[in-house]
């Protein structure tokens, strides 16, 4: 039997001999979000795991209890979004302690006790989109000889801030024909691009391009242009090229229609699921059954062409492990058909196992794409 707790409740131990497993995160609102959680819950499902939620309302003890309360309940295994990645470790320590262990996704928990986290690699996604406006640049603007770029970027203080921020502008400073002529600072959310990126061009002068570290910073950007009638489709005189880490169901409508120009997205909908597979191979078979650092994992199935994903590497090579998602039908679509996360590559911090999966690059060829998770969950989506 699979159940479903609600955000609380009592967990509970498995009756019939299948895993009892519970999902823990911070927070349960926005369509990435729902995408995370709401994938881990069909996998379990489909698994036949007994399973259980539990959401913290943005509190760290509320997060630190819930766990306790599945270790004291003999869960099998937890994964894990932490609400905030120093005050969590502790706990994580305790389960791991009592048998319990903790896999985390999206963001990591700082301790070793962490079995293994699930997240993509911000510093390459960021390159990768920094890499994509110069090319743009460079193709549609042929007869400027420099290019002026505004960047949108997050509040400093958070490392995620950092990692989204600091590549962009090593790899411009490395290139010859184009500068940051100015940043904004957009909070995470379209409004303040919105509000902030006119100022900006206001006061100076529409630039060539501009990169912005998430999808809602960039369709606030694009909001400004069209209000300032700057926004003009690709192709044509007077387009500013944009580019922007993650996706989303608006951009992609952008992008089809070329106002935006390309993004660079994770395989958000795979990270649960991945963790839980992984969760049960380390109860049945212990620690040897997790890859070891530096190696590589593939998909069984055929990777995706066209993503951006280092497709060289196959199920058959790389020295490393294979695991797979079966696809299966949710959400009005055949999920996990298309292994958008391989090939990952093992690294290591906080002195435990890191799970890197490629990142999926996003064009006017692939918008329409029923693999990328921002075409199955729409900006209305949220966790029933």
């Amino acid at each position: 039997m699979t159940a479903l707790g609600m955000a609380g409740l009592s967990g509970y131990t498995s009756q019939d001999g299948s895993l009892t497993v519970g999902l823990s995160t911070h927070f349960t609102s926005g369509a990435w979000v729902t995408a995370v959680v709401e994938a881990t819950q069909f996998y379990a499902q489909d698994q036949g795991f007994n399973y259980n939620l539990f959401t913290t309302g943005g509190e760290s003890q509320k997060q630190i209890t819930d766990i306790r309360q599945m270790v004291n309940q003999n869960y099998d295994g937890i994964v894990l979004i932490p609400f905030n990645s120093q005050a969590i470790g502790s706990v994580v320590e305790e389960a791991t302690n009592a048998g319990v262990p903790v896999f985390t996704v999206d963001i990591d928990a700082a301790t070793g006790a962490d079995k293994m986290h699930f997240s993509w690699d911000d510093e390459a996604a960021t390159r990768r989109a920094g890499e994509m406006l110069v090319e743009n640049l460079r193709q549609q603007k042929p007869n400027q000889d420099q290019y002026q770029v505004l960047e949108v970027r997050a509040p400093p203080g958070r490392d995620i801030a950092r990692l989204r921020h600091e590549p962009f502008v090593n790899l411009i400073e490395q290139t010859d024909d184009v500068i940051v002529a100015g940043t904004v600072v957009g909070d995470w959310v379209r409004e303040t691009s919105k509000q902030r990126t006119p100022e900006w061009i206001n006061a100076n002068q529409p630039p060539d391009a501009i990169y912005s570290a998430n999808f809602l910073m960039s369709l606030g950007a694009l909001s400004a242009l069209q209000e300032m009638d700057l926004a003009v489709p690709r192709g044509e005189d007077g387009h500013i090229v944009m580019t922007q880490l993650d996706g989303s169901q608006n951009t992609h409508e952008m992008i089809m229609e070329g106002f935006i120009d390309g993004a660079v997205d994770q395989p958000n909908y795979y990270y649960g699921p991945l963790a839980l597979a992984y969760l049960e191979r380390f109860v049945n078979q212990g620690e040897s059954a997790l890859p070891s650092q530096g190696s590589t994992v593939t998909s069984t199935k055929e990777p995706v062409t066209g993503t951006g994903n280092q497709t060289t590497t196959t199920a058959n090579g790389g020295g490393g492990q294979t695991v797979t998602i079966e696809p299966a039908q949710h959400r009005g679509v055949e999920l996990w058909q298309a292994p958008i996360w391989s090939p990952a590559t093992i690294r290591q911090a906080f002195n435990h196992r890191q799970f890197v999966t490629s990142h999926v690059e996003i064009t006017e060829e692939n918008a329409d794409a029923p693999y990328l998770w921002g075409n199955i969950w729409g900006p209305d989506a949220s966790i029933q």
